[in-house]
């Protein structure tokens, strides 16, 4: 991938290179998306995030009171001093504690910093600090500057984005509604191949669902064209890891214990978590699980990522439909979250700087939580940078081996490729798709199904 630094020829230390082998991916890598990500996409999300709070001016001020319109100011001050500090590579800075709330994180994200400085013998500026980091630091201070005001506190100013991208794939939400209602109708007369096709399927679905990404996009809706049934055939020979048969076999294999329970991490709302609520209201209805656990983000991350708000307000829109195959998905998956079939999970893990072989050491909790879980589904493309800490490993590393001792029990990951790094490749794949399209990496264009199961899975040996 290249780049060219136009405005930004005064930050130091930016090499013309790509992410070298098995280091972490940063910003000074001018030959990666961490680079155009920090040059251009971050400012464009704060811009946006700019012109959505003045456009939404009115309407905030109705809702929160006079006193909003005050704070909304200092917020979007707050937002553009935010969106300098990227664009001149400043140091980053030790977030504000939020008054009398229990969940505040910020000594975490403290700690965090001042570790980084420690080992880096400097404070770290955006560009030159490890680019998960940068990345999750911004929507942490976005989340800041709106916990610190008195009225507004509540305020998700990526609502509107997500619930649009909702209403924007009404005519994909219509033809997997029919699709999976009519497969509920028929639930007791599916044979066990067919329930494998199915489940195959939806898997599938899953996958490519998480195409519709407002933080890729800047805020903008996909292309939701065609019933996405009838494309998942043409879409086939885009995976570029499928280890949908082995997770099968897996959940076929425990279908007669006492309970088991999927883990869902969840990514995009809108249409991307519609799918995973078909796929996880088939898992029930199939018996191939008898309890999901769905995780959201404690606060508004990555543009279009789930957050507790967005679970509710999809099931409402879905039980108020005029479409009655939706309105019938939206009573399910209502039903098995007042029965506990389905529980909506929050944890602060998710929205913290660390990466996903840290979690054991700073969340032992969580990690153990995960372990009740008969297979835990991470979603999208930032799960999976944290599945791998964010490390260009080679192509062909085995995925197991990249995870780094993550493994609390059997883990799958569905993820369209948005951004650099991917192992479990074949050899020679990854250097055939460069010769093809030296950005098929950051398209999302090509997927994964990729899994560590006790199956026979050829990547957990």
């Amino acid at each position: 991938m290249s780049a060219t630094l136009g405005s930004q020829d005064t930050i130091s230390g930016l090499l013309d290179i790509t992410t070298p082998l098995n280091s972490a991916f940063k910003g000074i890598y001018m030959r990666s998306y961490a680079f155009v990500t920090l040059k251009d996409r971050l400012p464009g999300i704060l811009t946006k995030v700019i012109d959505i709070l003045s456009r939404d001016k009115e309407e905030i001020g109705s809702k929160y009171g006079k006193e909003s319109l005050e704070e909304l100011k200092d917020v979007i001050g707050c937002i553009s001093k935010l969106k300098n500090e990227i664009v001149t590579n400043k140091p980053l800075k030790p977030l504000s504690p939020v008054p009398d709330d229990a969940q505040d994180d910020s000594k975490i994200w403290n700690d965090y910093l001042e570790e980084t400085t420690k080992r880096e013998g400097q404070l770290p500026t955006w560009f030159q600090v490890i680019w998960l980091y940068s990345e999750g630091y911004m929507y942490r201070r976005l989340a800041q500057d709106i916990a610190l005001t008195r009225t507004l506190q509540c305020h998700d100013y990526f609502a509107k984005l997500k619930q649009n991208e909702f209403w924007h794939a009404k005519n994909n939400i219509h033809f997997v509604s029919v699709y999976l209602v009519d497969l509920f109708n028929r639930n007791e007369n599916i044979s066990t191949a067919e329930r494998k096709h199915e489940f195959i399927k939806l898997l599938k679905l899953s996958l490519w669902a998480n195409r519709c990404d407002l933080c890729l996009n800047v805020g903008t809706p996909s292309n939701q064209g065609g019933n996405p049934i009838e494309l998942l055939e043409s879409f086939e020979s885009d995976i570029l890891v499928n280890d949908s048969m082995f997770v099968w076999d897996l959940l076929n294999k425990n279908k007669t214990a006492d309970i088991v329970i999927v883990d869902i991490v969840l990514d995009n709302a809108g249409y991307e978590l519609f799918v995973d609520f078909c796929l996880a209201i088939f898992l029930i209805a199939q018996n191939l699980a008898q309890k999901i656990r769905l995780y959201v983000k404690r606060i508004p991350w990555y543009v279009s990522d789930t957050t507790i708000n967005d679970f509710h307000w999809i099931i409402e829109k879905m039980k108020a439909s005029s479409n009655n195959e939706l309105k019938t998905l939206g009573e399910i998956a209502s039903s098995h979250l007042k029965s506990h079939v389905w529980t909506i999970e929050e944890e602060s893990f998710w929205t913290q700087p660390y990466d996903y072989p840290q979690m054991k050491i700073h969340d032992p909790v969580l990690y153990a939580k995960l372990s009740e879980a008969t297979l835990v589904i991470f979603k999208g493309d930032l799960n999976y940078r944290k599945l791998l800490a964010d490390i260009n490993f080679a192509y062909t590393t085995n995925f197991v081996q990249a995870l780094q001792g993550f493994s609390p029990t059997n883990i799958l990951s569905l993820r369209t490729i948005k951004s650099n790094g991917c192992v479990g490749l074949q050899p020679g794949k990854a250097e055939s798709l460069t010769e093809m399209d030296e950005n098929w990496m950051i398209t999302g264009r090509y997927g994964l199904i990729q899994a560590t199961v006790d199956t026979g899975c050829p990547c957990a040996k």
